[in-house]
């Protein structure tokens, strides 16, 4: 069998990057290690969708039911500093639209449905006819010759290991914690809200509500271990919610069961190795104080399409080597300052001492008076500054 690329990981990232080569008549096949999805509830996980990310989907006509955000409040639950990013600080109606991650995943699971071969993943990649051909042997032992091989199967990528790449990666020690409340009649299902604080970095977002019947919002809170030490997760989430009630002026009921898990970031040096390339979280993973993961990897997968498409409409080899290098160069350095900037402001909002605190009070104020600096951040947060 002959493809021209095999995507190794059908979720939302692979997913996508199929349909996107489908309508440009660019055939691909995923390979996937899970069994073949039943429909999925809806869950508990959501996801924080950026404008760009927002319309990449649409394009594609993949539309999932959103929490449009027109005001994110950011302070720190310490002092008195706080800044408004608002929608009309760059001329959009909205900053970022949350949806529910399980319905995102089945509408682009659904479209990529015959394109997926479920229970496998790939075991080895050899390359043939002097770079132009890759022979790909999957775990049923079968074997696959394809152009590109995509590695979008997560930060654990099997496709990343069989690379050689070089990785980087380090612990934040935190513990993520999300679960679902119903919020009181002051909750403002339009404005999300982040808490910087010696309890945690706390989120506040609304949630897809159909019916409008429950004032329902997702949290994200984000806790050092030290202070997790003797508690449980439980018994930790009951203790402090009062704390960010009283932050914020609302009233939160827990319904649903809290999720956690640990926090650690990657890079990789290099996205690609000849006709390897990797995408997504197998190529990067950053912390999730803004929710801009997932806006990363879409933003990975537009830049990888376009360039992939762009050199099959002027007759160029798609794994011609300036094709994916042009990839890695207009990703690499955008991710690596996400990343980066994330590290700083989780150090920087973690730092408990006096001096630090003052000073980022001080700076959120300012920030907050600065009406060309916030509206660079948004812009930037929002998927509007593409290279």
């Amino acid at each position: 069998m002959n493809v021209p690329i095999i995507i190794s990981g059908g979720g939302i990232i692979g997913n996508y990057i199929s349909v996107r080569l489908k309508r440009h008549n660019i055939e691909s096949l995923i390979i996937e290690k899970s069994s073949e999805p039943q429909d999925f509830s809806a869950g508990i996980r959501t996801l924080t969708l950026n404008n760009h990310t927002l319309s990449l989907l649409q394009k594609e006509k993949i539309e999932v039911e959103t929490a449009p955000i027109d005001q994110i409040n950011a302070l720190d639950g310490e002092g008195t500093g706080r800044i408004k990013f608002l929608s009309d600080d760059i001329g959009e109606n909205f900053l970022s639209h949350v949806v529910m991650f399980n319905e995102l995943k089945n509408k682009l699971a659904k479209a990529c449905h015959e394109r997926t071969v479920f229970n496998n993943q790939i075991e080895s990649i050899q390359n043939l006819n002097q770079n132009d051909t890759n022979e790909v042997l999957l775990s049923n032992g079968s074997s696959i010759e394809a152009k590109i091989i995509a590695g979008c199967d997560g930060r654990k990528s099997n496709v990343a290991k069989i690379s050689g790449l070089s990785n980087k990666s380090s612990e934040y020690n935190q513990t993520a914690i999300t679960f679902i409340c119903k919020a009181d009649k002051n909750f403002d299902r339009k404005i999300a809200h982040q808490v910087f604080s010696e309890k945690g970095i706390f989120a506040v977002m609304p949630m897809p509500d159909r019916e409008s019947i429950d004032n329902r919002c997702t949290i994200v809170w984000s806790v050092n271990n030290k202070n997790l030490e003797g508690l449980s997760i439980n018994d930790f989430v009951s203790s402090n919610l009062s704390f960010f009630e009283s932050k914020l002026g609302i009233k939160l009921k827990i319904d649903s069961q809290l999720l956690n898990f640990q926090l650690s970031n990657h890079h990789f040096e290099n996205y690609i190795n000849n006709s390897i390339v990797l995408i997504g979280d197998a190529a990067h993973s950053i912390h999730p104080l803004a929710g801009q993961g997932i806006n990363i990897g879409f933003a990975d997968a537009d830049i990888f399409c376009e360039e992939v498409v762009g050199a099959y409409n002027k007759g160029i080899a798609i794994n011609e080597a300036a094709v994916l290098k042009k990839y890695e160069i207009r990703r690499k350095g955008m991710n690596l300052l996400m990343l980066k900037s994330m590290d700083f402001f989780v150090y920087f909002f973690n730092d408990n001492n006096s001096y630090i605190r003052l000073l980022r009070n001080w700076g959120l104020k300012t920030v907050n008076k600065t009406g060309f600096i916030k509206a660079f951040f948004t812009r930037h947060a929002s998927g509007l500054n593409k290279i």
